[in-house]
């Protein structure tokens, strides 16, 4: 009864906007007191599916020595699979732990299927703000391919706009070498949103270098593209001119050569005249017959 009642409480915190993971956290806890057990260490294995790929080790350094001054305040939350328990809130708690060299620690242990798994780690990295952008980016990739979620479903289990996850996912379409500079903060992903403006890989290189180099504001960088982007929209405009111009050239000689006189062809935008031009009453009806 216990077990059904905590999957139930799991289940109306994921399905809503999340509050902030203390908050979900302590929820869980509240859902049944006689749920924090100790597990042993050895029986614990971190999430397959933890979207933070990165751990801050002088901070996993400084949470082991506040652990061992007043101990594990609050526990980590891990779910069974085959005799052993997977954590799906709580690894640097859980890495702290076996730093100070502690054979077991305090664990909330619920129901949660792969999809709440994942959605958790997610919600309480997020709020935590401890996932850089491309973690963040490939998580919600994660969640999307493997349960088939579409992007606005996704952002209402995490309490987000759809457009922020659609931002986020498309920084993996940026090369390699540019998503390490957003997880490295060579750069940022307002930096990153004006670079994916221009679709070409070698101008998006172009631009990431020179935001590095130069060490261009987002506005200084939006104002470049800015600018290629009118110069190349002016030199397609004279192009087209150019070429309507030897257009109407061409057409003006056939019709001279054709009526044995001016002819001149006067084109603004998709309208215009022709002008015939005699020079005498014979000269007239000479030209009239023709066009007949």
């Amino acid at each position: 009864m216990t077990k059904k009642a905590l999957g139930k409480g799991l289940g109306a915190i994921i399905s809503t906007s999340p509050t902030p993971s203390d908050d979900m956290e302590k929820a869980l806890i509240g859902v049944s007191k006689n749920n924090v057990i100790e597990l042993a260490l050895d029986r614990i294995i971190p999430n397959p599916d933890q979207p933070r790929t990165y751990f801050d080790e002088t901070e996993i350094h400084g949470l082991a020595e506040s652990i061992k001054s007043v101990g594990l305040i609050q526990p980590i939350i891990a779910r069974e699979r085959d005799g052993l328990y997977i954590i799906v809130a709580g690894e640097r708690r859980y890495r702290a732990c076996k730093l100070n060299g502690m054979k077991t620690i305090k664990a909330i242990v619920i129901e949660a299927d792969d999809e709440q798994n994942l959605t958790m780690a997610l919600i309480e990295n997020i709020q935590r703000e401890s996932l850089n952008p491309i973690e963040e980016a490939k998580a919600y990739r994660v969640l999307i391919n493997r349960f088939k979620l579409k992007q606005q479903d996704l952002a209402r289990k995490i309490g987000k706009e759809r457009t922020t996850i659609t931002n986020s996912l498309r920084l993996l379409n940026l090369p390699e070498e540019i998503q390490e500079a957003i997880i490295d903060k060579k750069i940022s992903p307002g930096h990153a949103k004006v670079i994916l403006s221009v679709d070409e890989p070698g101008k998006q290189f172009f631009l990431y270098k020179e935001v590095i180099e130069k060490e261009l504001s987002v506005r200084a960088l939006e104002n470049i593209v800015n600018n290629v982007k009118e110069k190349k929209e002016s030199l397609s405009s004279q192009k087209k001119t150019v070429l309507k111009t030897a257009q109407i050239k061409k057409m003006e000689e056939e019709l001279i050569a054709r009526l044995g006189t001016k002819v001149e062809i006067k084109h603004t935008g998709s309208k215009g005249r022709i002008e015939i031009s005699y020079y005498s009453l014979d000269d007239f009806e000479r030209i009239v017959e023709k066009i007949k």
